[in-house]
């Protein structure tokens, strides 16, 4: 199991983690933008990836919306007991616990639990008395800062208990520690023998754990990871070859773990970054309509506006508001479930906190069978230009859910594209003499979209099946290192590793859903990237691909040249010393020396051509191969070094 750490010794660490590096990056990089002078963002955000919230033209959504803000909330410790459930209650209570206080014993944790816990239960009779009327984040963050436990040693805690709400809850919320590494498996004697001799015990510690190391998921989801692990322990502890049972359940597991963290992140991050919420509005949208093809456009749109209200409070960290919004909102779906969909029932009939991950993990409904192919009333009639003037957003919005709900092949963002192609092309034909001429081209113009994404998705798997992982690897960094060659080695490591990662995957499925795959994980991956960039300025083009249009973002980073600010260093030839260390190590870390090596050449030299490259790096990795076979290393790369460095200068000079 994982050693317990007490919470002196977590103050410590959080203590020392420095907070003011970041807010004066953020200070020097808001005072470059103003030299700068505003980005040329307007027309990109006119669509960005499409829509308006529609607030002058959906009055009866928004007065249903309001109703719902006004009705009772169960928020209230007392009613939130009740509708959790005495044992759901205290799982997110410690889930919630572990997240503000990750170095804690688990132990004192449920010493915490136990006392909220009372007090909820004596709120449910009595929940006209004046404490129990407090909202229940307030009730949670009164009782942390009044413990009298060890979480006093927290040197943060009395600044950020002495704040109101909610600048008290984004106080304790600002001080996890995010970069805490992802909870690993087990020791499975253990694990079995904790799970055999207390299951309810061993339950606790996968919350806790889960929690302590996820500090940002949202907690129900914390509860629903622990349940899928107390079940692996209930499966695994019964096999006799129990480690090789963990090896292939916990992988899952952990893969789903880090999916939904970084989709919860990737969420708020597109709500932060594309301001108001056209972007998610859009984004949700395509999702719901490949979901439910069978519904109708009014019903899926007031689905996306409640999805979008309540993504926005879960962004502000008020997890119970959070958590109590998602629970109003698929009650709301179940209450309306024959609208949107047959398969809903099954969903619907499990407990509140179920109902989530069963909903998500739906497959699509099918295409109504009488759906017509062609979407004739936005390409052939004569009405087009009157709809898109009288009511813009709402007729660019119907657009996009009739095409996305006819191509459930195609990448969520390919549907973005299309619709922001579609506007591109109303905009000019609406503006001659005869439209109907001009945008009876759309249906080319759709298909001439998707056939360069899909033509790109083929290139890039031919490329992987023809090179392999590693070369393909160099490849990568081969094109974007002279993209942003400010970024570190280790990032850079980093990002293109993940991208060959993803191509792997991605090709490995079917054709048919390759592209979808690809874009889903490359989206995460440039948003997370783009969110570092508006902490840490890269360069202007990097800049203008972050904040320009979400759709076409992965477009504009592969379109990108080599950064024109960027000047190169004078060539230092002992960058290419090889010594002896670069055969020592795991593989893996024998190839970050050698594609450390990659990214020097392009650093050094940006516009050296990928030919040049790819023979100063053989060369290399002969000297290396020759070296590390030989019974001294060091004194063979020694030996071998005079002659590689020439040759390094006679590429280099040509």
């Amino acid at each position: 199991m994982v050693p317990q750490q007490t919470c002196q010794e977590m103050a410590a660490h959080q203590n020392s983690q420095p907070r003011q590096g970041r807010h004066k990056s953020e200070k020097q990089h808001r005072d470059r933008r103003l030299l700068r002078g505003p980005p040329q963002r307007a027309a990109a955000m006119k669509w960005v990836t499409l829509i308006c919230v529609f607030l002058c033209t959906i009055a009866t959504e928004s007065r249903h919306l309001q109703k719902r803000d006004a009705e009772h909330h169960p928020r209230l410790i007392g009613s939130m007991y009740v509708t959790l459930g005495p044992d759901n209650f205290k799982h997110i209570l410690l889930a919630m616990t572990a997240q503000n206080f990750q170095k804690c014993s688990l132990q004192q944790h449920m010493k915490l639990v136990q006392e909220l816990s009372a007090v909820a239960e004596h709120c449910v009779d009595h929940e006209d008395e004046a404490d129990c009327k407090k909202p229940m984040n307030t009730i949670f963050y009164d009782k942390v800062c009044t413990a009298s436990d060890e979480t006093h040693s927290y040197p943060w805690k009395a600044d950020c208990c002495g704040k109101q709400d909610p600048e008290r809850e984004k106080c304790f919320h600002d001080h996890r520690d995010t970069n805490i590494e992802p909870f690993k498996k087990p020791d499975a004697a253990a694990a079995c023998k904790l799970q055999t001799e207390d299951p309810h015990e061993a339950f606790h510690y996968y919350i806790d754990t889960v929690a302590k190391r996820h500090p940002s998921l949202y907690p129900p989801a914390v509860l629903g990871l622990a349940k899928q692990y107390s079940v692996i322990m209930n499966d695994c502890c019964a096999e006799e070859e129990k480690e090789k049972c963990f090896d292939a359940r916990f992988i899952d597991v952990q893969k789903t773990t880090l999916y939904l963290e970084y989709q919860q992140k990737h969420t708020c991050h597109v709500l932060k970054s594309f301001p108001p919420e056209r972007v998610y509005y859009a984004k949700k949208l395509v999702k719901y309509a490949k979901k439910f093809p069978a519904s109708s456009f009014d019903v899926v749109h007031k689905l996306t506006l409640e999805s979008v209200h309540l993504s926005k409070d879960c962004c502000k960290d008020d997890v119970v508001e959070c958590m109590t919004e998602k629970m109003e909102y698929f009650q709301h779906i179940c209450d309306n479930q024959e609208k949107i969909s047959p398969n809903l029932k099954a969903c619907c009939e499990k407990s509140i906190l179920e109902r989530t991950p069963c909903m998500i993990a739906l497959p699509s409904d099918d295409i109504p069978a009488d759906l017509p192919k062609e979407m004739k009333e936005f390409v052939e009639a004569d009405d087009v230009c009157k709809h898109y003037a009288d009511e813009k957003d709402v007729y660019l919005a119907k657009f996009l859910f009739e095409f996305t709900r006819r191509h459930p092949e195609l990448s969520d963002l390919s549907c973005l594209r299309v619709a922001k192609g579609y506007e591109d092309l109303l905009k000019k034909c609406c503006a001659e003499d005869h439209p109907a001429d001009c945008y009876k081209a759309a249906p080319q113009l759709f298909e001439a979209r998707i056939k360069e994404t899909q033509a790109l998705a083929k290139q890039n798997c031919d490329a992987y099946a023809n090179i392999g992982p590693d070369v393909y690897h160099a490849e990568v960094l081969g094109r974007y290192v002279p993209k942003m060659p400010q970024v570190s080695d280790e990032t850079l490591i980093g990002v293109t590793g993940k991208m060959t990662k993803f191509a792997g995957k991605c090709c490995a499925l079917p054709e048919n859903q390759r592209l979808s795959c690809a874009d889903d994980k490359l989206d995460i991956l440039l948003g997370e990237m783009c969110e570092r960039e508006s902490q840490t300025f890269i360069n202007d083009q990097v800049h203008h691909c972050c904040i320009d249009s979400y759709s076409d973002r992965r477009p504009c980073f592969t379109k990108l040249g080599r950064d024109p600010s960027y000047k190169a260093p004078e060539i230092d030839v002992t960058h290419y010393k090889g010594g002896a260390d670069i055969c020592e190590g795991t593989e893996e870390e024998q190839k970050r020396k050698r594609l450390g090596l990659l990214i020097r050449v392009l650093k050094d030299n940006p516009d050296t051509p990928q030919e040049k490259r790819h023979q100063i790096i053989g060369k290399f990795n002969e000297m290396r191969v020759k070296c590390c076979k030989a019974e001294d290393h060091q004194a063979c790369f020694d030996s071998e070094r005079p002659d590689f460095l020439l040759q390094l200068k006679n590429l280099l000079s040509h």
